[in-house]
């Protein structure tokens, strides 16, 4: 018999590849494919194939783009997680969220409009001025 379930990406968070450590301070535009943990600061915009940790002293002003996203620090923006979403019981969001599964801890704090479904991370994003932003980095050419 055929298995018709789709297989699904696997997130792990545990694999880091980027650290912003504490008392490092990233204005712009973040990218990667693998797991990025923020234990400092970082303002612009967060795309990740993987997953992105706001550790307890994170501190994130940025629209975060992710496969799951981990807050237990302070992300001041919209989180769009393809997978999984989950705030801490010291984690503070303000901006809307989407993702098909959350989680969230007594204590948490989110201020903003959460929706329970897979986002479309194809579509352009809005932006906090009202404009809109390309959600994903173009493909590299070959």
């Amino acid at each position: 018999m055929l298995d018709t379930k789709k297989a699904t990406k696997q997130y792990n968070e545990n694999k880091v590849v980027t650290i912003i450590g504490p008392g490092t301070c990233v204005s712009g535009e973040v990218v990667s494919k693998g797991t990025i943990r923020v234990e400092g600061e970082v303002a612009g915009s967060i795309r990740c194939e993987d997953s992105v940790v706001v550790q307890q002293s994170g501190k994130v002003q940025a629209d975060v783009v992710a496969g799951q996203v981990i807050v237990s620090g302070e992300v001041i923006g919209n989180i769009y997680a393809e997978d999984r979403l989950e705030i801490t019981a010291t984690g503070k969001v303000t901006g809307d969220v989407t993702a098909p599964r959350v989680s969230f801890a007594e204590g948490m704090l989110l201020d903003g409009k959460c929706t329970t479904k897979k986002p479309d991370i194809t579509a352009p994003l809005p932006s906090k001025d009202g404009a809109t932003q390309a959600a994903a980095p173009p493909a590299p050419q070959a």
